[in-house]
């Protein structure tokens, strides 16, 4: 059975070699679109494909984030030009939870043909939010939450996904669509003990920081978000905007509810949290000299969009966005 990976990251310098190496040791191989990257993640990209691991980078200069539209293309291609039995939709900060190759083998084997299938996806609590932590390590992915009050799963792409052309992939990675027939796609969910994703998305001041204020511009600058998330989105980047920032306490509250409105938060006391730890597999080479501030990173980004608008030769582009 051949098991490709697909992705679309920016600015997860701190977390891309792990992502790369890790999800590997699972999958065949990886297909890993940069969607315009300015902390060294392209860099760290370009030398783990020096390596010659089963590595595809793809670059996206547009600033808008159409992550729906990019992630089906890729898993289409992957399917038929790569090859592929079945294609994992992937975050960055996301690492497959494996028992064995023969078991997750033998668990797709059994997706119905027709199915696409889905993961339970378990959000992890690091031990500390290190600004200045050596890299991404086992602290990250030991504690999870006991029991997810969210109930998303995340998508792992059959052939079908080529058979249905009107079929996409939502949004998120949460489910596969069909847009002639809404609503009406059924998956297969693969045992936790077989395969799960082990979900990291808060792990420093700097790193969340800078995955708010761009994230949200960016999904304001194509116009669409994973609906579940812009409530909880909007309401951090609010409170930045306002002069907030994140300190140790208030970021352990948000890595415990990640992806509930603040309305539906529970104090960090009343959250369980169980030790499930994820072997990290493939150590980390690189170090890069990554641009982690908030600030610069929001310039830089500022910088595309204008480059988008202005369009080739200085002249007027296509406005795919919001003009802030």
């Amino acid at each position: 059975m051949r098991l490709l990976g697909v992705t679309m990251v920016r600015n997860e310098a701190d977390i891309i070699e792990s992502f790369v190496r890790h999800n590997l040791s699972s999958l065949d191989g990886l297909v890993v679109v940069d969607h315009g990257s300015f902390d060294g993640t392209a860099e760290i990209l370009a030398k783990l494909q020096a390596e010659g691991l089963p590595l595809r980078v793809v670059r996206d200069a547009d600033p808008a984030y159409r992550q729906s539209e990019t992630m089906t293309t890729l898993a289409r291609e992957a399917l038929t030009r790569d090859g592929a039995d079945f294609v994992f939709a992937l975050d960055a900060d996301e690492f497959l939870k494996v028992e064995s190759r023969v078991g997750l083998e033998r668990a797709l084997a059994d997706v119905p043909p027709g199915m696409n299938a889905v993961l339970h996806w378990l959000t992890y609590v690091p031990d500390a939010f290190d600004d200045d932590a050596v890299g991404f390590g086992p602290g990250h992915l030991w504690w999870r939450l006991k029991t997810e009050r969210q109930t998303l799963l995340k998508i792992v792409a059959s052939r079908a996904l080529v058979a249905r052309p009107t079929d996409v992939i939502a949004m998120g990675n949460h489910a596969i669509l069909s847009r002639s027939v809404p609503n009406t796609q059924a998956h297969a969910r693969l045992r936790r003990n077989v395969v799960a994703l082990a979900h990291c998305p808060v792990r420093s001041r700097t790193q969340l920081e800078s995955k708010i204020i761009v994230g949200n511009l960016a999904n304001l600058a194509a116009r669409q978000m994973d609906r579940r998330l812009a409530s909880h989105w909007r309401e951090l980047y609010n409170e930045l905007r306002a002069g907030g920032t994140f300190d140790e306490a208030r970021l352990r509250q948000i890595a415990s509810n990640y992806g509930l409105p603040v309305k539906n938060w529970r104090p960090v006391t009343a959250i369980e949290l169980v030790e499930d730890p994820v072997p990290l597999i493939g150590e980390q080479r690189y170090r890069v000299d990554a641009v982690c501030d908030p600030l610069q990173l929001l310039l830089r980004f500022t910088e595309t969009l204008v480059a988008a608008e202005r369009g080739p030769m200085g002249g007027t582009g296509a406005t795919h966005y919001v003009v802030l």
